[in-house]
């Protein structure tokens, strides 16, 4: 999708989202390491994730780091891939960025999704944000031993996995996009 055309309202709040984070990281210090907007799909998360994997390696980012990132990563996008949605003009809007500071990582996502999901996945977010370490890592040990799965083949650990990585420094929000879609952003930053 062209992030400079104009067009509807739903393209415009998305492209405002983006815009807005690129501009915060073309800053003195501060750096984009990936930037994906578009369609996503399987190949695409492959790419994405080598692409991040190489980049820390080159950054000089520790192993313990990068191997923490490239979970967030993936599950990230799995996350988006799994249970994104189109818009009403069949448009997969999704974002993927990461942005570095220092020694400090933000991981900017965002996707479309029913209203419905936005209410079902604040409720969640807003759980874990709530946790503390040991109820977090306890809540992830029975998912893992529930092993049930949804109709869309998640067992709802990957949002846990997420909090885990980040040491729970998840920032989200829901932007209503129109009746029936919002978009769903989230921010993780992690120490590098």
């Amino acid at each position: 999708m062209d992030l400079n055309k104009s067009g509807s309202v739903e393209e415009s709040i998305f492209t405002n989202k983006v815009n807005g984070i690129i501009t915060a990281f073309n800053r003195s210090e501060k750096k984009i390491i990936v930037n994906h907007t578009g369609e996503l799909d399987q190949d695409k998360v492959n790419t994405i994730a080598t692409v991040v994997e190489t980049q820390m390696e080159y950054l000089g980012v520790s192993k313990g780091a990068i191997k923490k990132i490239f979970n967030i990563v993936i599950e990230t996008l799995q996350n988006i891939c799994i249970h994104g949605e189109n818009d009403n003009n069949g448009y997969q809007m999704t974002y993927f960025i990461i942005g570095k500071h220092l020694n400090e990582f933000s991981i900017f996502s965002g996707n479309i999704v029913s209203n419905t999901v936005a209410e079902k996945l604040n409720r969640r977010l807003n759980s874990i944000k709530s946790l503390s370490n040991s109820d977090l890592k306890k809540q992830y040990m029975d998912v893992l031993s529930n092993g049930e799965l949804s109709a869309k083949g998640g067992a709802g650990l990957g949002f846990l996995t997420i909090a885990l990585k980040s040491n729970n420094n998840i920032d989200f929000d829901f932007e209503m996009l129109n009746k029936e879609y919002s978009l769903f952003s989230m921010q993780l930053k992690v120490l590098g």
